[in-house]
């Protein structure tokens, strides 16, 4: 997946997972304040009839200094529990509300008390860390996932394509392989003798068809002609600057060496064997003039000959 993909994918997950965690974090601060506050309330309420608080009404002015010693003693006790309201005062009358503040009434004998507190509703900058690594391993879940698909995509196309493909034999002559087109990594070497052989041979029994040959008698000139013409380009490119070999000599050992070469390559696609295979000799009698070594079904052009 390209980087501007990424950040942004990025961009929207954090935006997501940021708004659900306000969300989340605003409710559970607007739980906990109503929670204290009740806890505080009640508290209030058991201690009301003993704290001396004024009431203009019956002309009583209360002990101010006791309330706000009372008010210490809760705030006291809310601070080291890291509570989100703090109690700031008792009253008989009815108190303003503020941003910051909340005031609860409160249900005494004959009179209705009220009672205010502060309230920090601030979010816990340091807990948003947690959507941000949430958004960044889910974009990194994505973009593995994006590219494994991507990398199937491909492979799948690459496989079709491959499969579209006719296989064929490859002779690449620069460095002195066989191999197939749909396997190129799999390419075997092979000597000067045999590669100039082979290729001489498909060659040969392209232009004359109808030619048995045998492997109790000679090779034929044209053939050897054609292979000393594929020595030539060898030599040219630079790999040999050797005696010329006797192509007509080891007539066995040369054919031994094709078809070991062609097994290692088409080990996985047997079904190419028939095409490009020099045939064996079979059974009794095998030797005798109706063998031939020759190839009947493959053409010069089912070979790409690199180098040629």
């Amino acid at each position: 997946m390209p980087h501007w993909k990424n950040i942004t994918l990025f961009i929207v997950i954090s935006g997501i997972f940021t708004g659900i965690f306000y969300r989340a974090q605003t409710i559970q601060i607007e739980q906990d304040i109503n929670q204290q506050a009740s806890q505080i309330i009640t508290r209030v309420a058991l201690d009301i009839n003993a704290l001396p608080i004024a009431d203009p009404f019956f002309s009583y002015s209360g002990n101010p200094n006791v309330v706000a010693s009372y008010i210490e003693k809760i705030n006291s006790r809310l601070g080291s529990q890291a509570a989100r309201v703090s109690l700031k005062e008792i009253s008989i009358s009815k108190l303003p509300e503020h941003d910051s503040t909340v005031v609860k009434p409160l249900a005494a004998a004959h009179r209705t008390i009220y009672v205010s507190f502060n309230v920090d509703t601030q979010h816990n900058k340091s807990a948003y860390i947690l959507p941000f690594v949430l958004a960044l391993l889910n974009s990194a879940f994505f973009g593995w996932v994006s590219t494994g698909v991507v990398r199937d995509k491909v492979r799948t196309t690459n496989t079709n394509v491959e499969s579209r493909i006719p296989k064929r034999l490859v002779v690449d002559l620069y460095t002195k392989t066989i191999m197939l087109n749909c396997a190129k990594e799999d390419a075997v070497k092979l000597a000067n003798k045999p590669l100039c052989f082979y290729l001489a041979l498909v060659e040969f029994c392209e232009a004359q068809p109808d030619v048995i040959l045998n492997q109790n008698k000679d090779v034929p000139d044209e053939l050897m002609v054609i292979a000393d013409k594929y020595f030539d380009r060898l030599i040219t490119l630079g790999h040999t600057i050797r005696k010329r070999p006797n192509f007509s000599s080891s007539l066995e050992k040369t054919l031994s060496e094709i078809r070991a070469a062609l097994d290692e390559i088409m080990a996985e696609h047997s079904e190419l064997k028939m095409k490009y295979y020099p045939p064996k000799a079979h059974g009794e009698g095998s030797r005798s003039k109706l063998h031939s070594y020759g190839l009947s079904d493959v053409l010069l052009a089912d070979i790409e000959v690199i180098g040629k």
